[in-house]
């Protein structure tokens, strides 16, 4: 954090030194024939100056907060250089040495800028997306983290069970607890409907199993209903682990 306003202040310093270089330079030269062309590059400048500021300050904001820098960090970064070296050109080229006519040189400057806000925001966008994308898929895969962690819990409850049963019941849980662990950890925001389905039928699990500890005598089709509830985790299981491979 500390190191980030040390920065700031750096950049900072730069973009106002810059701004007072660009707005002296243009004072001391005056591009003579036309006041209204001056005031153009001068605009012009100003805000590729500023853009590049301001996307600096982003930057340091975004990468400060991510283990690697993002690609579209990157590309909004190749744009704006494009863009401030395009500015840059523009007026040298021709507005010093070409004198192009105000209005086209104006219309230029203006399309430049138009141009590398609608790039720079498709950009930003298509970043924004795939966030968003990613941030589902990361959900989307702590499901099958948390539905692991529930099967364990529940069979860590279940050994606490004296019964002569208890080691059947088990085996069920164990053998279930195995098929989550195979399972493909990474999943997709198309999963949803089918792993709440599962997080259903596990929380029917655990109060099944919690009810046999509270029980003195469990009913006598305990370990039948036992294998119902268990094998229906498994089919829901297998399924989205089939639905999930086609998706990929």
């Amino acid at each position: 954090m500390k190191r980030n306003r040390k920065y700031v202040s750096w950049f900072t310093g730069i973009y106002a030194a810059v701004v007072i270089f660009t707005l002296g330079s243009v004072v001391m030269l005056g591009f003579a024939d036309s006041v209204f062309r001056t005031v153009v590059s001068m605009i012009a400048l100003l805000i590729a100056e500023t853009a590049v500021y301001v996307y600096s300050l982003f930057w340091l904001r975004t990468a400060g907060t991510a283990n690697r820098t993002p690609p579209v960090l990157l590309s909004g970064a190749l744009i704006m250089a494009v863009y401030t070296a395009v500015v840059f050109f523009s007026t040298i080229v021709l507005d010093w040495m070409l004198a192009l006519q105000p209005y086209w040189y104006a219309g230029e400057q203006l399309i430049v800028l138009i141009l590398s806000a609608i790039a720079l925001g498709a950009v930003g966008l298509y970043g924004w997306n795939a966030g968003v994308q990613e941030q589902r898929t990361a959900d989307a895969s702590r499901n099958l983290r948390l539905h692991l962690m529930e099967i364990t819990e529940i069979a860590a409850t279940a050994r606490a069970w004296s019964n002569p049963g208890a080691e059947e019941l088990n085996q069920l849980l164990k053998d279930l607890e195995e098929q989550f662990k195979y399972s493909d950890p990474v999943s997709d925001p198309a999963m949803y409907e089918t792993e709440t389905v599962i997080s259903q039928q596990i929380s029917l699990l655990h109060d099944h199993v919690a009810l046999l500890l509270v029980l003195q005598e469990p009913p006598a089709g305990w370990k039948k209903e036992t294998e119902t509830l268990t094998e229906s985790i498994a089919s829901t299981l297998q399924r989205r682990n089939r639905e999930l491979a086609a998706l990929k």
